[in-house]
């Protein structure tokens, strides 16, 4: 059994990351952290889990092998620094940081420390994507050329973090991260030019963009996100005999059975999804894999990837 601690107690943390991470079957959690004291009682009710406001209380108190970082974005660098001075391995919630200078900071001290760090964008390991790459490797759209995905949401607390640009907030770093993840993973290439548009709309951070990326080899991806707009989920291949729509992409419960839709000329098919927890499955991949040295360089050539387009995309708008 692998050991956590969990660092950010809140809503995605207690709905989805501590049941996955205690029901996985290879893992269990030492301890919760959260800088909020009033989670503790709920942390105490719902889980029974040793609870600490301070971070340094936890890793000077509490024996674990890793951490589960569920923080807002702008916080996320600091924490890593300070465990990877105790030898933590970390999975951390997508973004992982803000930027790519930030990423190259945080790489220099893990790896001086030897331990592994992993941007989590639990969607990927949903069992429905598989599906939809079997679709497509089986031809039935042709080649694929065009992925196009939407991810976005009505408007959310006012004193959300995802508003605090000093807490790493904005659209691109939250929602936009999955449609950038998804059309990178998707083509297995990087864009080689980005147009991009970032709107404000009086807020201090991005509330909405829309991005256009060039693969080469005429492969295109359109990518829209944003909070204060009506619930969107989905994304959609466009291949040279048909197309193949995922209407629940990104974020959907354990429960939850998502439906693709299959267009090919003159014929409509709709398939219902198997469900799946992909928490749970993100974090057994985790465990499987974060002793790997070869994996270690891996994750860290993807969420470098990762933040070079989140660059390109900022400068583009500019």
């Amino acid at each position: 059994m692998v050991k956590f601690a969990v660092i950010g107690c809140g809503n995605i943390a207690i709905k989805s990351s501590i049941p996955a991470i205690l029901n996985s079957g290879v893992t269990e959690i030492s301890v919760c952290v959260d800088i909020n004291k009033d989670i503790k009682p709920v942390i105490k009710e719902k889980f029974n889990i040793p609870f600490e406001s301070s971070l340094e209380t936890a890793l000077d108190n509490y024996s674990f092998d890793a951490v589960y970082i569920s923080s807002p974005i702008g916080t996320h660098k600091d924490i890593i620094c300070q465990v990877a001075k105790y030898k933590k391995h970390i999975l951390c919630e997508k973004s992982l940081v803000s930027n790519l200078l930030e990423v190259k900071e945080i790489i220099s001290i893990c790896e001086e420390n030897n331990i592994a760090l992993f941007e989590g964008f639990m969607y990927q390991f949903h069992t429905q994507h598989k599906f939809v790459r079997d679709i497509i490797e089986s031809g039935q759209i042709g080649t694929p050329f065009h992925f196009q995905a939407w991810f976005g949401f009505p408007p959310i607390d006012k004193n959300d973090f995802r508003y605090n640009k000093g807490l790493g907030g904005g659209a691109l770093l939250d929602a936009g991260s999955y449609t950038v993840h998804s059309a990178r993973h998707f083509f297995g290439i990087e864009p080689q030019q980005c147009f991009s548009i970032l709107e404000k709309e009086g807020h201090d951070v991005e509330i909405r963009g829309t991005v256009m990326l060039d693969f080469g080899g005429s492969k295109t991806a359109h990518l829209v996100f944003g909070f204060n707009n009506m619930y969107q989920n989905q994304y959609t291949i466009w291949g040279t005999k048909g197309t193949l729509t995922l209407e629940r992409a990104f974020a959907l419960p354990p429960d939850f059975k998502s439906k693709a839709i299959l267009k090919t000329q003159g014929e409509h098919e709709e398939i219902i999804m198997d469900t799946c927890d992909h928490f749970i499955e993100e974090i057994k991949y985790f465990c499987s894999n974060y002793r790997n040295s070869e994996m270690k360089k891996t994750w860290i050539k993807e969420f470098c990837s990762q933040a070079q387009v989140f660059d390109q995309i900022i400068a583009a708008n500019s």
